[in-house]
């Protein structure tokens, strides 16, 4: 999905290119539940759920501006396999899931990870999204304390084509950290 297919407003958008990337690290195809932690506008959790329809997608966001633009976006693309929890995760969900993307943590990094390994069936997938180096490093680390397996790192750097002047120039987009990896066994 193009970011322009979105309602958005001053909530960042996961990039297209980055969404494209994570879902297919996601690996949703035969996944029946998945967690879209710090949801933001909702763009992974929408593309997911409208690229998947028999998938069942919980989006969990705290911030209410948020809130109101994963609502929107819902609406607007006609979805009914999403649910929407208003809260700070990790938060009280009644069974497992195949997979975790984790957009934002709030500070809450540590409790997410463990609650992420607790909540994801064996051999589901985790992927994260990083602009920062230090919460990147941080995920790292955790995720290899904690005993994730076939963890995989990408840098991810988009250019987009821009008019400058007379001529034209490739407009550099921040540099994204993708973290992909599983659950190993208990």
């Amino acid at each position: 999905m193009k970011n322009s297919e979105f309602i958005t407003g001053k909530v960042p958008i996961t990039k297209e290119e980055v969404r494209a990337i994570s879902i297919m690290k996601l690996d949703l195809v035969k996944a029946k539940r998945f967690i879209d932690v710090g949801a933001g506008t909702g763009s992974v959790s929408i593309e997911a759920a409208y690229n998947y329809p028999n998938l069942e997608v919980v989006s969990i966001e705290r911030n209410d501006d948020s809130l109101e633009l994963i609502n929107k976006n819902v609406e607007k693309f006609k979805l009914n396999n999403i649910e929407i929890i208003k809260g700070y995760a990790p938060v009280e969900i009644e069974s497992k899931v195949d997979a975790v993307f984790i957009g934002g943590t709030g500070n809450n990094l540590n409790e997410i990870i463990l609650w992420s390994k607790n909540m994801l069936v064996e051999g589901g997938r985790l992927v994260a999204n990083f602009i920062i180096v230090e919460t990147f490093n941080e995920t790292l680390k955790l995720l290899r304390e904690h005993d994730f397996e076939n963890i995989d790192v990408s840098v991810l750097n988009v250019s987009k084509l821009e008019k400058l002047g007379r001529g034209e120039y490739f407009k550099p987009l921040n540099p994204i950290y993708i973290i992909s990896c599983e659950k190993g066994r208990d």
